[in-house]
Protein backbone atom coordinates (compact mmCIF):
# COMPACT_ATOMS: atom_id res chain seq x y z
CA UNK A 1 0.00 0.00 0.00
CA UNK A 2 2.89 2.24 0.70
CA UNK A 3 4.54 1.48 -2.75
CA UNK A 4 0.91 2.28 -4.69
CA UNK A 5 0.40 5.71 -2.64
CA UNK A 6 4.16 6.67 -3.12
CA UNK A 7 3.40 5.97 -7.08
CA UNK A 8 0.09 7.94 -7.18
CA UNK A 9 2.19 11.20 -5.29
CA UNK A 10 4.93 10.76 -7.66
CA UNK A 11 2.56 10.82 -10.71
CA UNK A 12 0.29 13.60 -9.45
CA UNK A 13 3.36 15.61 -8.50
CA UNK A 14 5.24 15.21 -11.96
CA UNK A 15 1.34 16.40 -13.77
CA UNK A 16 1.39 19.80 -11.31
CA UNK A 17 -0.73 18.69 -9.06
CA UNK A 18 -0.88 18.18 -4.64
CA UNK A 19 0.97 15.48 -3.51
CA UNK A 20 -2.40 14.43 -2.18
CA UNK A 21 -5.65 13.75 -3.36
CA UNK A 22 -8.39 16.00 -3.38
CA UNK A 23 -10.75 16.43 -1.34
CA UNK A 24 -14.46 17.40 -0.15
CA UNK A 25 -14.28 21.43 -0.03
CA UNK A 26 -15.70 21.30 3.75
CA UNK A 27 -12.05 19.77 4.73
CA UNK A 28 -10.73 23.02 3.98
CA UNK A 29 -12.86 24.97 6.51
CA UNK A 30 -12.18 22.43 9.07
CA UNK A 31 -9.40 23.03 11.56
CA UNK A 32 -10.20 19.25 13.25
CA UNK A 33 -10.27 17.38 9.93
CA UNK A 34 -8.09 14.19 9.73
CA UNK A 35 -7.31 15.53 6.73
CA UNK A 36 -5.92 19.60 7.97
CA UNK A 37 -2.16 20.06 8.31
CA UNK A 38 -2.41 20.28 11.37
CA UNK A 39 -3.42 16.63 11.97
CA UNK A 40 -1.20 15.30 9.01
CA UNK A 41 0.91 12.52 9.76
CA UNK A 42 1.65 11.04 6.55
CA UNK A 43 5.19 11.52 5.04
CA UNK A 44 2.98 13.03 2.34
CA UNK A 45 2.31 17.00 2.30
CA UNK A 46 -0.18 19.19 1.21
CA UNK A 47 1.41 22.39 0.89
CA UNK A 48 1.65 23.87 -2.71
CA UNK A 49 5.58 23.47 -1.75
CA UNK A 50 5.42 20.30 -3.75
CA UNK A 51 3.82 21.64 -6.45
CA UNK A 52 5.62 21.93 -9.61
CA UNK A 53 4.82 25.32 -10.75
CA UNK A 54 5.66 24.75 -14.69
CA UNK A 55 3.35 22.32 -16.69
CA UNK A 56 6.54 21.99 -18.67
CA UNK A 57 8.93 20.91 -16.40
CA UNK A 58 8.46 17.43 -16.65
CA UNK A 59 9.00 17.53 -19.97
CA UNK A 60 12.74 19.56 -19.47
CA UNK A 61 13.71 16.57 -17.13
CA UNK A 62 12.32 13.82 -18.81
CA UNK A 63 14.99 14.79 -21.64
CA UNK A 64 17.50 14.60 -18.77
CA UNK A 65 16.34 11.56 -17.26
CA UNK A 66 15.53 13.28 -13.72
CA UNK A 67 12.51 12.60 -11.86
CA UNK A 68 10.67 16.41 -10.82
CA UNK A 69 10.39 14.46 -7.41
CA UNK A 70 14.44 14.58 -7.16
CA UNK A 71 14.00 18.03 -6.56
CA UNK A 72 11.29 18.63 -4.04
CA UNK A 73 10.75 15.08 -1.98
CA UNK A 74 13.80 12.66 -2.68
CA UNK A 75 11.86 9.81 -0.40
CA UNK A 76 9.26 9.57 -2.92
CA UNK A 77 9.55 7.02 -6.22
CA UNK A 78 10.65 8.18 -9.28
CA UNK A 79 8.60 8.82 -12.46
CA UNK A 80 10.68 7.08 -15.27
CA UNK A 81 10.78 9.65 -18.28
CA UNK A 82 9.25 6.17 -20.38
CA UNK A 83 6.59 6.45 -18.14
CA UNK A 84 3.98 8.23 -20.35
CA UNK A 85 1.92 10.62 -18.55
CA UNK A 86 -0.86 10.57 -20.67
CA UNK A 87 -2.10 7.23 -18.73
CA UNK A 88 -1.74 8.67 -15.29
CA UNK A 89 -1.34 5.90 -12.46
CA UNK A 90 -4.22 4.89 -10.54
CA UNK A 91 -6.14 8.06 -10.92
CA UNK A 92 -9.00 7.15 -8.88
CA UNK A 93 -7.11 6.36 -6.34
CA UNK A 94 -6.54 3.67 -3.76
CA UNK A 95 -9.16 1.90 -1.54
CA UNK A 96 -9.18 -1.38 0.54
CA UNK A 97 -11.96 -3.37 2.39
CA UNK A 98 -12.56 -4.38 5.89
CA UNK A 99 -14.77 -7.30 6.95
CA UNK A 100 -17.10 -6.71 9.85
CA UNK A 101 -17.61 -9.22 12.55
CA UNK A 102 -15.20 -12.24 11.49
CA UNK A 103 -12.96 -11.39 14.19
CA UNK A 104 -13.27 -9.43 17.18
CA UNK A 105 -12.05 -5.83 16.84
CA UNK A 106 -14.03 -3.41 18.18
CA UNK A 107 -15.66 -0.08 16.34
CA UNK A 108 -13.05 2.17 17.89
CA UNK A 109 -10.08 -0.07 16.43
CA UNK A 110 -11.47 -0.31 12.87
CA UNK A 111 -12.22 2.97 12.96
CA UNK A 112 -8.96 4.70 14.11
CA UNK A 113 -7.05 2.02 11.29
CA UNK A 114 -9.51 3.52 9.26
CA UNK A 115 -8.14 6.94 10.12
CA UNK A 116 -4.61 6.15 10.12
CA UNK A 117 -5.18 4.64 6.67
CA UNK A 118 -6.47 7.90 5.14
CA UNK A 119 -3.62 9.89 7.17
CA UNK A 120 -0.76 8.11 6.13
CA UNK A 121 -1.86 6.53 3.24
CA UNK A 122 -4.09 8.85 1.16
CA UNK A 123 -6.87 6.19 0.90
CA UNK A 124 -9.44 7.69 -1.13
CA UNK A 125 -12.15 5.31 0.87
CA UNK A 126 -12.28 2.58 3.27
CA UNK A 127 -14.75 0.10 2.92
CA UNK A 128 -16.90 -2.56 5.39
CA UNK A 129 -18.46 -5.43 4.34
CA UNK A 130 -20.17 -7.84 7.02
CA UNK A 131 -18.82 -11.19 7.55
CA UNK A 132 -21.40 -13.91 6.54
CA UNK A 133 -20.57 -17.45 7.51
CA UNK A 134 -20.04 -19.45 4.57
CA UNK A 135 -17.33 -22.09 6.48
CA UNK A 136 -16.79 -24.14 9.92
CA UNK A 137 -13.89 -23.26 11.59
CA UNK A 138 -13.74 -22.42 15.35
CA UNK A 139 -12.30 -18.99 15.11
CA UNK A 140 -14.94 -17.74 12.94
CA UNK A 141 -18.69 -16.99 14.03
CA UNK A 142 -21.31 -20.40 13.50
CA UNK A 143 -22.92 -20.89 10.30
CA UNK A 144 -26.35 -19.49 10.41
CA UNK A 145 -24.85 -16.09 12.52
CA UNK A 146 -26.42 -13.27 11.01
CA UNK A 147 -24.43 -11.10 9.28
CA UNK A 148 -23.58 -7.67 11.27
CA UNK A 149 -25.90 -5.41 8.53
CA UNK A 150 -26.28 -3.30 11.11
CA UNK A 151 -23.13 -2.38 12.37
CA UNK A 152 -21.61 -2.25 8.86
CA UNK A 153 -24.16 0.48 8.56
CA UNK A 154 -22.76 2.59 11.68
CA UNK A 155 -19.44 2.29 10.25
CA UNK A 156 -20.19 3.59 7.11
CA UNK A 157 -21.66 6.33 8.78
CA UNK A 158 -18.96 7.29 11.47
CA UNK A 159 -16.24 6.90 8.10
CA UNK A 160 -18.46 9.28 6.33
CA UNK A 161 -17.94 12.12 9.75
CA UNK A 162 -14.38 10.82 10.44
CA UNK A 163 -14.24 12.70 5.88
CA UNK A 164 -16.70 15.57 5.71
CA UNK A 165 -17.55 16.40 9.34
CA UNK A 166 -14.63 16.81 11.04
CA UNK A 167 -14.64 14.33 14.09
CA UNK A 168 -11.66 12.01 14.50
CA UNK A 169 -11.96 8.26 15.65
CA UNK A 170 -10.75 9.42 19.36
CA UNK A 171 -13.69 12.09 19.64
CA UNK A 172 -16.43 9.09 18.39
CA UNK A 173 -15.41 6.47 20.87
CA UNK A 174 -13.22 5.61 23.42
CA UNK A 175 -11.93 2.54 25.63
CA UNK A 176 -14.09 2.87 28.14
CA UNK A 177 -17.15 3.05 25.48
CA UNK A 178 -15.51 1.21 22.55
CA UNK A 179 -17.92 0.23 20.36
CA UNK A 180 -20.98 2.48 18.94
CA UNK A 181 -25.11 2.15 19.68
CA UNK A 182 -26.25 0.22 16.71
CA UNK A 183 -30.14 1.36 17.38
CA UNK A 184 -28.70 5.27 16.47
CA UNK A 185 -26.48 6.66 14.30
CA UNK A 186 -23.04 7.44 15.25
CA UNK A 187 -23.54 11.13 15.16
CA UNK A 188 -26.72 11.14 17.55
CA UNK A 189 -24.53 8.81 19.59
CA UNK A 190 -21.79 11.42 20.16
CA UNK A 191 -23.66 14.45 20.87
CA UNK A 192 -25.77 12.51 23.69
CA UNK A 193 -22.35 11.50 25.19
CA UNK A 194 -21.49 15.76 24.90
CA UNK A 195 -24.67 17.04 25.95
CA UNK A 196 -22.60 19.59 27.56
CA UNK A 197 -22.18 21.31 24.65
CA UNK A 198 -25.88 21.45 23.71
CA UNK A 199 -28.49 23.36 22.54
CA UNK A 200 -26.13 25.25 20.00
CA UNK A 201 -28.02 28.44 18.86
CA UNK A 202 -28.35 28.51 15.18
CA UNK A 203 -27.78 32.22 15.15
CA UNK A 204 -24.57 32.40 16.47
CA UNK A 205 -23.03 28.80 16.29
CA UNK A 206 -19.35 28.26 14.49
CA UNK A 207 -19.76 26.17 11.41
CA UNK A 208 -17.70 23.31 13.18
CA UNK A 209 -20.78 22.86 15.66
CA UNK A 210 -23.06 23.10 13.55
CA UNK A 211 -22.10 20.67 11.48
CA UNK A 212 -21.66 18.43 14.62
CA UNK A 213 -25.41 18.54 15.48
CA UNK A 214 -27.48 15.82 14.55
CA UNK A 215 -29.81 16.59 11.43
CA UNK A 216 -27.83 19.31 10.41
CA UNK A 217 -25.36 18.25 7.18
CA UNK A 218 -22.63 20.10 4.86
CA UNK A 219 -24.90 21.65 2.66
CA UNK A 220 -27.61 22.91 5.14
CA UNK A 221 -24.77 24.86 7.87
CA UNK A 222 -23.56 26.42 4.69
CA UNK A 223 -26.91 27.58 3.73
CA UNK A 224 -27.77 29.00 7.66
CA UNK A 225 -24.30 30.62 8.07
CA UNK A 226 -25.17 32.58 5.06
CA UNK A 227 -28.86 33.02 5.59
CA UNK A 228 -28.59 34.30 9.26
CA UNK A 229 -26.29 37.42 8.11
CA UNK A 230 -29.23 39.09 6.36
CA UNK A 231 -32.18 38.04 8.57
CA UNK A 232 -33.15 35.68 11.91
CA UNK A 233 -33.87 32.18 11.64
CA UNK A 234 -36.72 30.45 12.41
CA UNK A 235 -37.84 26.56 12.20
CA UNK A 236 -39.53 26.79 9.49
CA UNK A 237 -36.32 28.12 7.90
CA UNK A 238 -34.25 25.94 9.15
CA UNK A 239 -36.74 23.21 7.59
CA UNK A 240 -36.75 24.64 4.06
CA UNK A 241 -32.42 24.57 4.02
CA UNK A 242 -32.18 20.92 4.42
CA UNK A 243 -32.60 20.87 8.29
CA UNK A 244 -33.41 17.56 9.53
CA UNK A 245 -35.52 18.86 12.37
CA UNK A 246 -36.76 15.32 13.99
CA UNK A 247 -33.44 14.73 14.99
CA UNK A 248 -31.89 18.54 15.23
CA UNK A 249 -34.86 20.08 17.72
CA UNK A 250 -32.68 17.70 20.94
CA UNK A 251 -29.85 19.95 20.17
CA UNK A 252 -30.77 23.13 18.75
CA UNK A 253 -32.58 26.23 19.51
CA UNK A 254 -33.20 29.27 17.49
CA UNK A 255 -33.31 32.39 18.65
CA UNK A 256 -32.77 31.13 21.98
CA UNK A 257 -36.06 28.74 22.16
CA UNK A 258 -36.37 25.08 21.61
CA UNK A 259 -38.78 23.83 19.40
CA UNK A 260 -40.29 21.98 22.15
CA UNK A 261 -39.99 21.85 25.68
CA UNK A 262 -38.53 18.79 26.33
CA UNK A 263 -36.03 17.33 28.87
CA UNK A 264 -32.08 17.75 27.72
CA UNK A 265 -31.93 14.58 29.57
CA UNK A 266 -29.70 11.62 27.75
CA UNK A 267 -32.27 8.60 28.68
CA UNK A 268 -35.16 10.26 27.67
CA UNK A 269 -33.26 12.05 24.21
CA UNK A 270 -31.67 8.24 23.69
CA UNK A 271 -35.22 6.60 23.25
CA UNK A 272 -36.85 9.10 21.16
CA UNK A 273 -34.13 8.66 18.85
CA UNK A 274 -34.05 5.05 18.93
CA UNK A 275 -38.17 4.84 18.44
CA UNK A 276 -37.57 7.38 15.59
CA UNK A 277 -34.97 4.97 13.72
CA UNK A 278 -36.86 2.02 14.01
CA UNK A 279 -38.14 1.56 10.61
CA UNK A 280 -34.68 2.16 9.26
CA UNK A 281 -32.69 -0.33 11.51
CA UNK A 282 -35.22 -2.64 10.57
CA UNK A 283 -34.73 -2.11 6.99
CA UNK A 284 -30.54 -2.61 6.85
CA UNK A 285 -31.26 -5.88 8.92
CA UNK A 286 -33.52 -7.41 6.36
CA UNK A 287 -32.28 -5.92 3.12
CA UNK A 288 -30.60 -8.97 2.11
CA UNK A 289 -32.96 -11.49 3.13
CA UNK A 290 -33.36 -12.63 -0.55
CA UNK A 291 -29.83 -12.61 -1.28
CA UNK A 292 -28.29 -16.25 -1.78
CA UNK A 293 -24.62 -16.98 -2.35
CA UNK A 294 -24.20 -17.82 -6.19
CA UNK A 295 -22.03 -20.67 -7.12
CA UNK A 296 -20.60 -22.41 -10.04
CA UNK A 297 -22.21 -25.43 -9.55
CA UNK A 298 -26.02 -24.77 -9.07
CA UNK A 299 -28.74 -23.87 -11.33
CA UNK A 300 -30.58 -21.27 -10.44
CA UNK A 301 -32.15 -20.85 -13.15
CA UNK A 302 -31.47 -16.66 -14.10
CA UNK A 303 -33.14 -15.02 -16.74
CA UNK A 304 -31.00 -12.16 -18.97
Amino acid sequence: MGKVTDTIAAHRLAVGKDARMERSFINKHLSNSIFSKDNDNSKLESSTTYKLENDNIYESLRKQQVSPLSIHKPDLPSVRGDVSLKRPFAPAGQSTQMIIGATEETDLTLIKTSQLLYQNYDLKRVFYSAYIPLNEDSSLPALGTAPPLLREHRLYQADWLLRYYGFQAQELLSEDKPNFNDKIDPKCDWAIRHLGDFPVEVQTASFDMLLRTPGIGPKSAARIVNARRYSKLDYNSLKKMGVVLKRAHYFITCGGKMMYKIPLEENYITRQLVSLNNNENWQVIHQNESYVQMSLFDNFKLQA
